[in-house]
C-alpha cells in the first residue's frame, strides 16, 4: 500500500506511506481507495488476486481465525458435491472419475482447513515453516498471483508488501531515491505498549490465549531479530520488527513526516491545528498534502476490547515489551514508564541495557529539514545500492555479541564496586 497518490505533475504531491504494522494504515488505505488503484490497468489474473488480498486483508483484521465466511461456504459446498459424486453417482464407476472426485474432495478439504486455521495472521507470524510455505505459495505456485509492484501493495516472496520497511522498498527497487527524494513520505507510529496490545489481538491463537503467554512467545519469535538483526521476512515476520525498522536506516531518518498515532486526534477538523502547534506534537506544521491524508479519517479497524490497553499488562509484560522495543522508546520519545498503572515499577530489560548500534537521530517532527534529509537519502542509497552495503547477519550479530559483551563486563566491574564499597563501610 506505500503509494496512496502517484502520478501528480508536481511530484511532491505524491505521497509515500511507510505502513507500520498495527499503527492505523488500513484507514489511510481505503480512503485513499487503493484497492481499486491497484486493478486498474492489470489483467483479469491480477485483478482477481488483488481482490482477493484485500478481501482477506479486511477479513484478518477482523478475527484470528475466519471460519464462517463465504469462500469458506463455497469449499463446503464443493466438498459436499465430490463426496456424493464420489460414494454415491460413482461408487461403480471407472477408477479413474473416482481418483478424480476423490482428488477435488481432497483439494476443497485442504482449502478449507488452508483459509481457516493455516494461512491466516497468527500462524504466518508465529510459525516459520507455514510463513515460508506461504510466501514460496504466493510468489512462485501462485505466480505472483496477489502482487501489484506501481502501489506496492499485495504478497510476493518479499513479504506482505504494504509492510515493507523504507530501507527495503529502495533496496527492492521498488521505489527509486529521486521518488523518495520528491515525494512526500510519511509513517505513523505508536507507543509500543500499547501497540503491543494490537499485535496480541491480531497475532494471537484465538480469544483462549492470555497476553502473559502471547508476550512471552512473541520475545521467542522475535529471537533471531534480537540475535542477527535480520529483517528478511523469510526469517522475521514484519510485525515482530520494532517500528524504527520501518523509517531509519542506520541511524539516519528516512521518511519526512513521522506522526504519533496518539495526537492523530489533532486533525480531527482544521480548527485543531492551531492547538496541535500549541501543544508541539507530532502533526504540527505538517506538509498540506500529509495533513489533508490524515484529516478526519476514520480508524476503522479498530478491534474491540474488555479493557483499556493499560489494563493488560503486569510487571513481567512490561519488562518483557520494554525488552523487545526499547529502541523505539528512545528514537520516537515515548516513557518508558505507564502513569496509568503508577504501581508497576520502571520497565527492567531482560538483559543489561546495551546502547543503540549506531547513535539514532530523534524523530523528525519534518519540513524545515525535509531538504538535507532528502540529500542524506540520496547519498545514504545510492552509495549504498552501488556498494550493497547493507549489513549482514553475520555483523549484525558480531556487533550485538561484542556489545552484549561489554554489558556483562560494565555489570561485573558495577557489582566488584558495589563489593568493595561495601567491605570498606564494614571496616
Amino acid at each position: 500500500m506505500p503509494w496512496l497518490e502517484k502520478g501528480n505533475e508536481d511530484e511532491s504531491q505524491n505521497l509515500l506511506f511507510v505502513h507500520v504494522p498495527r499503527c492505523g494504515g488500513t484507514s489511510l488505505m481505503i480512503a485513499h481507495n487503493v484497492p481499486r488503484k491497484a486493478t486498474v490497468g492489470a489483467s483479469w489474473f491480477h485483478k482477481l488476486g488483488m481482490t482477493i488480498f484485500f478481501h482477506r486483508y479486511k477479513l484478518l483484521e477482523s478475527t484470528n481465525f475466519p471460519i464462517y465466511t463465504s469462500g469458506n461456504a463455497a469449499c463446503i459446498a464443493c466438498l459436499n458435491f465430490f463426496a456424493y459424486l464420489r460414494f454415491a453417482v460413482l461408487a461403480k464407476s471407472d477408477p479413474v472419475l473416482q481418483y478424480m472426485a476423490t482428488f477435488f474432495m481432497v483439494f476443497f478439504l485442504a482449502l478449507l482447513i488452508g483459509l481457516s486455521f493455516v494461512f491466516v495472521a497468527p500462524t504466518i507470524a508465529r510459525v516459520v515453516e507455514i510463513r515460508r510455505s506461504y510466501l514460496i505459495l504466493v510468489h512462485y505456485v501462485l505466480c505472483q498471483f496477489m502482487e501489484n509492484i506501481e502501489y506496492i501493495t499485495g504478497t510476493n516472496r518479499h513479504g506482505y508488501l504494504p509492510h515493507l520497511t523504507a530501507h527495503k522498498m529502495l533496496n527492492y527497487g521498488y521505489v527509486t531515491p529521486k521518488e523518495m527524494e520528491n515525494s512526500s513520505t510519511m509513517a505513523i507510529v505508536r507507543n509500543p505498549y500499547s501497540r503491543m496490545v494490537s499485535l496480541y489481538m491480531y497475532n494471537r491463537f484465538g480469544p483462549l490465549e492470555t497476553f502473559e503467554h502471547f508476550v512471552r512467545s512473541w520475545y521467542e519469535v522475535m529471537k533471531y531479530y534480537r540475535e542477527t538483526g535480520e529483517v528478511e521476512e523469510w526469517y522475521t515476520p514484519c510485525h515482530v520488527l520494532p517500528q524504527f525498522e520501518f523509517t531509519h536506516f542506520q541511524g539516519t531518518q528516512l521518511v519526512q513526516s513521522i506522526v504519533k498515532q496518539e495526537e492523530l486526534a489533532f486533525l480531527v477538523a482544521q480548527d485543531t491545528a492551531v492547538l496541535a502547534v500549541q501543544q508541539d506534537s507530532s502533526v504540527a506544521d505538517l506538509p498540506t498534502v500529509v495533513r489533508e491524508s490524515l484529516l478526519g479519517v476514520p480508524h476503522v479497524n479498530r478491534r474491540t476490547t474488555e479493557k483499556p490497553w493499560y489494563e493488560f499488562y503486569n510487571q513481567e509484560t512490561l519488562n518483557l515489551t520494554f525488552s523487545m522495543y526499547r529502541q523505539d522508546f528512545e528514537v520516537f520519545d515515548y516513557p518508558v514508564s505507564l502513569h496509568q498503572r503508577p504501581e508497576l515499577k520502571p520497565p527492567v530489560p531482560l538483559i543489561a541495557s546495551i546502547p543503540l548500534p549506531k547513535k539514532f537521530e530523534k524523530m523528525q517532527r519534518d519540513t524545515s529539514s525535509t531538504s538535507s534529509l532528502n540529500s542524506g537519502i540520496s547519498q545514504e542509497f545510492r552509495s549504498s545500492l552501488r556498494r550493497q552495503s547493507v549489513i549482514t547477519g553475520s555483523q549484525r550479530s558480531s556487533m550485538m555479541s561484542t556489545l552484549e559483551s561489554l554489558s556483562v563486563a560494565a555489570s561485573e566491574i558495577l557489582s566488584e564496586s558495589t563489593a568493595e564499597n561495601s567491605n570498606k563501610k564494614i571496616d
